[in-house]
C-alpha cells in the first residue's frame, strides 16, 4: 500500500473515532464544563483540581482541536482563576459518565471481611455458598486477586499455622506479598503471617539506629528483621518453623539483605549465645511471649528495648506489665515502660497490644 492510500487510512480512522465520540456525547445529558484549546488542556485540567472544581464523575472529551472539561458550578473568583491559565468558554456539553467500578461492597449489600497478601485474599470462613458469593465479588472488582482461601482453624501447634480450604481461582497458598519497598515469599499454610502489622512494623523500624543490633526471637519469614536490617548495623532472626525458616533465608535474598544471621530453634536456647548484645529485642509471639521473657531481658543490652507483643482482654490491656516486671526482678533487672498501645482488634473483644521496655541492669 503507497503513502497516500496509508494516510488517508488512518484519516478516516481517525474521523471514525472522533464521530463515535462526538455522537456518544451528544447522546449524554448536557452537563457544565468548559472548552479549552488542545495545547491547554492538561494545565486546565490540572487547575480545575486545585479548584475542586473538576467534576471526575464524567470524561473529558475532545473534538481533536478543543477540549471539553467536565467542571461543577464556578464561583466568579474561581473563573477569574482560571482566566489566568488561558482563554476558556464555558459551555453545556454531553459528557460521557466515568464507568463506576464495582467495589465489593457494591455487589454483595455489605462489605465483607478479608485481608489481602500478595495476589491471595483470606477471608471468613462463611457458611457454604456465601463464602463463594464473596469471593466471586472480590475477583470481579480486583484483577489483582488471583486467589481466594478461607481459614478453618486458628493459628495452632508449634510453628504458629493456619489450615486453610481453597473458595476460588488458583488453588495454592503461596504468594509474593510487597511491604514498604520490600517483597516476601509466603506459604500462608507453612507459616504465619498477616498484613496488619504492616504499620507497626514500619513504627519499629523507624526507632533503629545504622548502628543498633536487633535481636527477632520469632521472625517468621522475616517481615520485621527485613525491614530492620535495611536500616541497622545487624540482624539476629530465628524461628522454630522449618518451613518459615526456608522462607525466610529466601526472602533475605530476594531483597539482597547480608548483614543478618538466620537460626532455626527454639528462641529461649538461642538467645543465651546473645547475652547483652541487642539494641533491640522484638517479641512478636502475642499468645505466649511471656515464656520467653528471661532470654529476651537478658539478650537486652543495658538500655537495650523490647518490643513485647500479647493478646489482652479489652477490660485489662496491658496486665502484661506485671508479668515482665516479675521477670525482670527475678534477673535483678528493671524495667522502664515507653509505650503500651493497641495494634489492631484481634477477636470480639480481644486485642493485640504492643509494650515497649528499656530493660535497666541492676
Amino acid at each position: 500500500m503507497d503513502a497516500s492510500k496509508v494516510l488517508k487510512k488512518h484519516a478516516f480512522l481517525r474521523i471514525d473515532i472522533l464521530t463515535v465520540r462526538l455522537y456518544r456525547s451528544l447522546m449524554a445529558d448536557e452537563s457544565l464544563g468548559i472548552k479549552v484549546e488542545r495545547k491547554n488542556g492538561e494545565r486546565f485540567r490540572r487547575a480545575l483540581v486545585d479548584l475542586k472544581a473538576f467534576d471526575p464523575g464524567r470524561k473529558i472529551c475532545s473534538d481533536g482541536s478543543q477540549i471539553y472539561l467536565p467542571v461543577r458550578e464556578l464561583s466568579e473568583k474561581e473563573a477569574e482563576k482560571l482566566r489566568l491559565v488561558a482563554d476558556y468558554d464555558v459551555v453545556n456539553f454531553g459528557f460521557v459518565p466515568e464507568e463506576k467500578i464495582l467495589t465489593p461492597e457494591d455487589i454483595l449489600g455489605f462489605r465483607p471481611s478479608f485481608e489481602i497478601v500478595g495476589d491471595i485474599a483470606m477471608i471468613e470462613d462463611l457458611e457454604e455458598g456465601e463464602a463463594e458469593r464473596v469471593a466471586s465479588a472480590l475477583m470481579s472488582s480486583s484483577n489483582s486477586i488471583k486467589t481466594v482461601i478461607a481459614p478453618i482453624s486458628d493459628v495452632e501447634g508449634e510453628y504458629r499455622t493456619r489450615r486453610y480450604r481453597h473458595v476460588a481461582g488458583e488453588e495454592r497458598t503461596t504468594t509474593t506479598h510487597k511491604e514498604h519497598g520490600l517483597r516476601y515469599r509466603i506459604d500462608l499454610e507453612g507459616a504465619y503471617f498477616t498484613p496488619r502489622l504492616g504499620t507497626e512494623r514500619l513504627r519499629i523500624a523507624s526507632l533503629v539506629g545504622p548502628t543498633d543490633v536487633v535481636l527477632d526471637m520469632f521472625a517468621g519469614v522475616g517481615p520485621f528483621s527485613i525491614l530492620m536490617a535495611k536500616r541497622c548495623r545487624w540482624v539476629v532472626a530465628m524461628d522454630k518453623n522449618p518451613v518459615a525458616v526456608q522462607y525466610l533465608r529466601e526472602n533475605a535474598r530476594l531483597n539482597k539483605v547480608e548483614n543478618i544471621d538466620i537460626l532455626e530453634g527454639d528462641a529461649n536456647e538461642i538467645a543465651l549465645r546473645y547475652q547483652n548484645a541487642a539494641d533491640h529485642v522484638i517479641m512478636n509471639l502475642p499468645h505466649s511471649a511471656s515464656l520467653f521473657l528471661p532470654a529476651a531481658i537478658g539478650a537486652a543490652k543495658p538500655g537495650g528495648i523490647v518490643h513485647y507483643y500479647c493478646i489482652s482482654p479489652e477490660d485489662d490491656l496491658y496486665r502484661d506489665e506485671l508479668l515482665i516486671r516479675e521477670a525482670a526482678e527475678k534477673m535483678s533487672a528493671g524495667i522502664e515502660v515507653l509505650c503500651e498501645s493497641i495494634v489492631r482488634s484481634y477477636a470480639p473483644h480481644r486485642l493485640n497490644v504492643v509494650i515497649d521496655f528499656r530493660v535497666k541492669k541492676l
